[in-house]
């Protein structure tokens, strides 16, 4: 069986929530890394963090479920600034553009591509940086 990784964390917890989740909807999948990382947590971003892992056949339902999971639990969410819950993911990922910021990247960050993800409110455009913030 083909494993691919389709997400990954630094988070152990949100990581195992995560594959349990998939788990309980019939995906079969693990986690990579995660004893590393729960060994030595600043070893994150030099390994790629916790990876979860599934079999290439359900990656695609794997994604999708993750995706509706993540729609369902912002449409309980609210606003702090404006009460809506007109809520949604940002997800943006920076390439460089030159060696030297390839480099920075990879010295600081263990990669050359930062990814970030955070959640706008599209009625005030206010700005969180995770779930907790909300």
């Amino acid at each position: 069986m083909q494993l691919k990784k389709i997400a990954s964390f630094d988070n152990y917890l949100l990581a195992n929530m995560t594959m349990g989740f998939l788990q309980q909807n019939g995906i079969a999948c693990n986690l990579q890394n995660e004893n590393t990382i729960l060994a030595d947590p600043l070893l994150s971003n030099a390994i790629g963090g916790i990876n979860l892992m599934v079999a290439t056949a359900d990656e695609t339902t794997a994604l999708s479920l993750m995706i509706q999971a993540e729609n369902n639990y912002l449409k309980e969410k609210v606003c702090k600034k404006c009460g809506t819950n007109n809520l949604q993911i940002e997800e943006k990922i920076e390439t460089p553009i030159n060696f030297i910021q390839k480099m920075k990247n990879i010295i600081l960050y263990g990669q050359t591509n930062l990814y970030s993800k955070n959640i706008r409110c599209t009625s005030c455009n206010s700005l969180y940086g995770s779930y907790s913030d909300l």
